[in-house]
């Protein structure tokens, strides 16, 4: 079905349509790259409805929307199990709703092409429960005069609280400025999975930017389970998680590779669970502007050379009761002694990529075993686990090989360490003990270093 002058399928009613796609059936509609407009009528979109949209059924529907947005409603639109839709937005956004986009299972495919352009957009919340959404957005930023401001492409863009439940959720953003997941209000993830690429560099109009970010709340981020991988590699601003808040992750598989912050918050950052990778070739690995605490989880964070580093939170409160934790670069904040209950070892010197660091205790069992992942002529490596305990002796070794037990991402738990250098022993009278030149911190080690 095609309308080269207006929407292909228009609906004023304002009541609730189920559109059911039959099973074997495939249709398409298209609209026209411009409407005549009809008094009264107010067209958005190609599949267009002032009340809410309901799709199920097991055909395929292809959406070409090349005015504005592909499909939209001026309430909200609903997807349930099976659905199979594939979406393409030549200038606005692929799917648009005003109060809620629910994601209950099918399959979506969605391309947003226009500067700006929205794989998803809502002005009220957006919640995935289920099936496989793909999206792709190419274009770039934009000003927006009425604003003041600039704005830039995004995978998913809501107002209100998005969450997560299952499903996949793949988004990936060539343009400049481009977003996987942004939200102005909460990001919650409860499961499921979540894959976001973004290549584009920083959007720049005269004193005005946007960063790239693969997944972006302006309040909290809250990672309760599920997997997410995030790539970002556009130079400054590219950052992997960021909460304008305060960012709490209890479980999950987290992997993000960026070139600026992988996970940055303004407020607080939390950990308390989950098996946490970090790697920044630009910046720090985890990055709090206010206070850090870890209190449980496995977690590796690589930061760059010094300033930067693996783990900083400023001059901030920076608290460790539990967890394994590496946190690597050319410098750590010192975790803040008085508040820890869990020691931590920080050694200091120059890092070669490929060689292991180990600390075994006193009947040369490993507590751990970490390859560093890159050269460093100034390292600080900061390390804490369960598996210590002040008041007891350690010995800190460099080279050898770690092989057996379990390996992520370098961090070797539970194997056999062979043939290293011993580089001291370690007596752990206080919180955090320090060995070599650690090339200075922004943590606040606090009293009883």
């Amino acid at each position: 079905m095609t309308n080269p002058a207006g929407a292909a399928i228009n609906v004023q009613s304002g009541k609730r349509v189920f559109v059911v796609c039959n099973d074997g059936a495939e249709n398409t509609l298209t609209d026209g790259t411009s409407y005549i407009k009809t008094d009264g009528e107010d067209m958005k979109g190609c599949f267009f409805s002032e009340g809410q949209l309901i799709f199920s059924g097991k055909g395929l529907l292809t959406v070409n929307g090349n005015y504005k947005h592909g499909i939209c409603s001026d309430d909200y639109v609903r997807f349930r199990v099976g659905t199979r839709i594939n979406v393409t937005a030549e200038v606005s956004n692929g799917i648009k709703a005003n109060d809620a986009v629910i994601i209950g299972g099918g399959a979506l495919n969605i391309t947003a092409k226009g500067d700006a352009a929205k794989g998803i957009s809502c002005d009220g919340y957006v919640t995935v429960s289920g099936g496989r959404t793909l999206i792709l957005t190419t274009g770039g930023g934009v000003y927006e005069a009425d604003e003041n401001d600039v704005s830039a492409c995004a995978g998913i863009k809501c107002d209100g609280i998005l969450t997560m439940n299952a499903g996949i959720v793949g988004v990936k953003s060539t343009g400049a400025g481009g977003k996987g997941i942004s939200s102005d209000g909460d990001i919650v993830v409860n499961g499921g999975t979540i894959h976001v690429i973004t290549t584009g560099q920083q959007y720049v109009y005269n004193r005005l930017d946007t960063s790239p970010k693969g997944i972006k709340s302006d309040m909290n981020v809250t990672i309760n389970d599920g997997t997410i991988k995030v790539r970002t590699s556009g130079g400054e601003g590219s950052e992997g998680i960021e909460s304008k808040d305060v960012m709490t992750i209890t479980g999950g598989t987290i992997e993000v590779s960026a070139y600026d912050d992988c996970l940055n918050a303004t407020n607080n950052i939390t950990i308390s669970g989950g098996n946490i990778y970090c790697y920044s070739s630009g910046n720090d690995g985890i990055d709090s502007n206010g206070t850090l605490t870890i209190t449980g989880g496995v977690i590796v964070s690589s930061g760059t050379n010094s300033p930067e580093g693996g783990i900083d939170c400023d001059q901030n409160t920076f608290t460790i009761t539990g967890g394994t934790i590496i946190g690597i670069g050319g410098s750590n904040s010192t975790p803040t002694a008085s508040a820890c209950k869990q020691p931590s070892v920080i050694y200091g010197g120059s890092g070669t990529a490929g060689t292991y660091v180990c600390i075994t205790d006193s009947e040369g069992a490993v507590i751990l075993a970490y390859k560093i992942p890159r050269t460093y002529s100034q390292m600080s490596l900061l390390m804490s686990s369960p598996d210590l305990e002040k008041g007891s002796n350690y010995t800190l070794y460099s080279g050898g090989s770690a092989s057996g037990g379990t390996n992520f991402h370098g961090l070797v738990l539970g194997g056999t360490y062979t043939d290293g250098s011993e580089l001291a022993g370690l007596a752990l009278s206080n919180m955090v003990t320090t060995y070599g030149s650690t090339g200075g911190g922004g943590g606040r080690p606090g009293p009883g270093r």
